[in-house]
């Protein structure tokens, strides 16, 4: 479990704030840019000015005066900012985590130094002294951002469902097959199809199959389509078998 299930910054900063997991995984959305933006947004705190519906055009241009002291008087950080900095000092403290060295690349696990000189940005980590990106894509190992957020061990063998969630509720069974994977799809389906059909590929369904298995696993999935099956078949099933999938056993 330690090792399969891992968080993009901004699920972090949603974690890191709200102490609701289910909302943290819930923010799946396909586009890179777009999740830090989601994020901020359910991390933020609404500025209300009271008016009432009757209220005359003098009652109105003094609220609007109001809201924008108020909105001038904000910090320059706001809250998922400082989340942010927060989930920064725990990735130094040592929680692990992998990213790329480039775009597109291939993972690898991250030393905690690594942190020292660097900033949170989006998906990815940025050099403080040059603004260039170092790491990209980063993740953030979920079980173990856990424990350090609670303080609490997670024992071997656990899963979310018998696992206490960090916002003091009892995980639930949709949260431990909640898939976290944000951007393409197909590298971890290909990691998803192997832990299942590893040992004899000749029987790796085919791609409605595929899918079907897959829906019933972690429900409907964003970029998760067949589509996306046939690239795993494609990489993964034998010649031979790639036209129908599994063989059928006659009677």
């Amino acid at each position: 479990m330690r090792d399969r299930l891992w968080l993009t910054v901004p699920q972090a900063v949603v974690l890191e704030e709200t102490r609701n997991l289910d909302l943290a995984l819930s923010l799946i959305e396909d586009d890179p840019d777009l999740r830090p933006i989601i994020a901020n947004w359910l991390t933020a705190r609404p500025l209300v000015i009271p008016l009432e519906a009757d209220s005359d055009e003098e009652a109105k241009l003094e609220a609007r005066r109001q809201f924008h002291e108020a909105k001038n008087a904000l910090p320059d950080t706001g809250r998922y900012v400082q989340a942010q900095e927060r989930v920064h000092r725990r990735l130094i403290a040592g929680v692990t985590t992998k990213a790329t060295r480039i775009a597109g690349g291939r993972y690898e696990i991250i030393d905690p130094v690594e942190f020292t000189n660097v900033e949170l940005r989006d998906v990815n980590v940025v050099s403080k002294r040059t603004g260039s990106v170092s790491l990209y894509d980063l993740r953030i190992n979920l079980v173990e951002y856990v424990e350090n957020l609670t303080g609490k061990p997670i024992e071997a063998g656990t899963t979310s469902s018998s696992a206490e969630a960090p916002d003091g509720r009892e995980g639930s069974s949709e949260a431990a097959k909640q898939w976290v994977h944000t951007g393409d799809p197909v590298p971890e389906l290909l990691r998803w199809a192997q832990s299942k059909w590893g040992d004899d590929l000749e029987k790796l369904p085919n791609r409605a199959q595929l899918l079907r298995i897959f829906r019933e696993q972690f429900g409907q999935v964003r970029g998760v389509n067949e589509h996306a099956m046939r690239d795993v078949r494609r990489q993964l099933a034998p010649e031979r078998a790639r036209r129908g999938g599994a063989s059928m056993h006659r009677r």
